[in-house]
């Protein structure tokens, strides 16, 4: 029984002090803490925007230079198209000149075999009418 009252009194002596109220000195160390607490993030914030602005206009300034890159590759791309026309011009003057090649090779080649075949047919007739008389 000793030992629990020994026990509860202790803990109302150490909880006394938690029980006791701020003084209005207490109050002002407190605003005069917080206050130079807040002027420090005040201070930050400032630092902060100053760094932030900077940073946006470096950033303007980087969005300008893709800008120009882009002007830049919006004339290779021009100059690119008309290079690609021009070869799908030359490749298409070549495909007519193969296939005139090919029309001025292979149709006197054609008659020739269709005159071969026709002059054979008639030296075969030629021949038939030689047997016959």
């Amino acid at each position: 029984m000793k030992t629990i009252l020994g026990a509860c009194m202790l803990c109302v002596l150490i909880t006394s002090p938690a029980l006791s109220e701020l003084t209005t000195a207490d109050l002002d160390k407190i605003r005069l803490l917080i206050h130079e607490e807040n002027k420090a993030i005040k201070a930050d914030i400032a630092n902060v925007k100053n760094e932030l602005s900077w940073i946006r206009g470096r950033i303007e300034g980087m969005e300008k230079r893709f800008d120009n890159v882009d002007k830049r590759f919006d004339s290779v791309d021009k100059r690119f198209d008309s290079v690609d026309k021009q070869i799908t011009h030359t490749a298409n003057l070549s495909y007519g000149l193969i296939a005139l090649i090919v029309v001025a090779v292979g149709i006197p080649q054609i008659i020739v075999v269709w005159r071969s075949s026709r002059d054979s047919t008639l030296e075969r007739r030629i021949e038939e009418l030689v047997r016959q008389t």
